[in-house]
């Protein structure tokens, strides 16, 4: 299959709200390329199916928009070229290499063998091409929450699963069963390898679906649900997902750019959910909240 590659240059302080519009106009993965150096500007990286012209019209749109209301910003310098898919996978393989990204797990690319000391344990990932490293700030946020709130026997949900790395990490934590749910099925077949890799088919099954809708509300009810999504689908899933809750138990959301926090807060009181914690790294936060008993 044939990619158009879009090359963003871009203003540092705009990069957050880069990957937002780049992730709503239809972008597989987002890639900042850093090269370690302190710059006002930074490289962006994302793939759009070829020919797929209305998404570019509409990311260029958004990226004119920005621009508009923020003059004092270095302009945007795109340029797009097209790969197929091993172009993709290789180059998408450059930017992984094994990483910390909790006190208790390291993401570890399938390809590299580690020795972690000890009590530390690697979450095996094999991206394919669907883009999950675990190496973006929302799912480490993600996984440290999970590491504070997920118990042995415990049932989790995860929503957006991508490459699965949540629910192989809620799978390793002594979760019972997780219920790994993401709309895209090119990320749902990885997720079902990662699974593997990981050893913990046994505990974590991953499907397709949009958000909550493949989850009966009548079955059974989750004691922790974890959805690393976008600001407008935490927005979506709020005012549905208590019926997919046992009393107190909690919810972990993510992909929120700081900027639009307040209506997370908001959506969430009406929601009737407890507002634990919000954790901010790189722009994005990630908030933990519990159902009330």
């Amino acid at each position: 299959m044939k990619w158009n590659e879009i090359h963003l240059i871009a203003d540092r302080r705009a990069a957050d709200l880069i990957a937002v519009v780049l992730d709503e106009c239809g972008g597989s993965g987002c890639v900042f390329d850093e090269d370690g150096r302190v710059s006002p500007t930074v490289g962006i990286t994302a793939y759009f199916a070829d020919g797929d012209v209305a998404a570019l019209q509409q990311l260029r749109q958004r990226l004119h928009g920005i621009e508009a209301i923020n003059p004092h910003w270095h302009r945007f310098q795109l340029t797009a070229q097209i790969v197929d898919d091993k172009d993709w996978l290789y180059r998408w393989q450059a930017y992984f290499e094994a990483t910390q990204i909790s006190d208790h797990f390291w993401c570890v690319p399938a390809w590299e063998s580690v020795n972690l000391p000890a009590g530390e344990e690697a979450i095996c990932i094999d991206p394919g091409l669907a883009f999950g490293s675990g190496l973006h700030a929302t799912t480490a946020l993600c996984v440290r929450f999970l590491e504070e709130v997920v118990n042995g026997g415990d049932l989790v949900f995860d929503i957006g699963t991508g490459t699965g790395i949540l629910a192989i990490a809620a799978a390793k934590l002594g979760a019972a069963h997780v219920a790994a749910i993401d709309l895209d099925e090119q990320a749902v077949a990885q997720a079902v390898v990662n699974i593997g890799l990981n050893d913990v088919s046994p505990v974590a099954e991953a499907s397709t679906g949009d958000l909550l809708s493949t989850i009966p509300a009548d079955g059974m009810k989750a004691d922790v649900i974890v959805a690393n999504l976008v600001t407008d689908a935490v927005l979506r899933l709020l005012p549905t997902v208590g019926v997919y809750m046992k009393d107190g138990a909690y919810l972990i959301v993510s992909g929120i750019i700081d900027e639009r926090i307040d209506e997370v807060k908001a959506a969430a009181a009406t929601a009737s959910l407890a507002w634990c914690r919000a954790e901010l790294s790189d722009g994005w936060y990630a908030v933990l909240l519990r159902r009330r008993k």
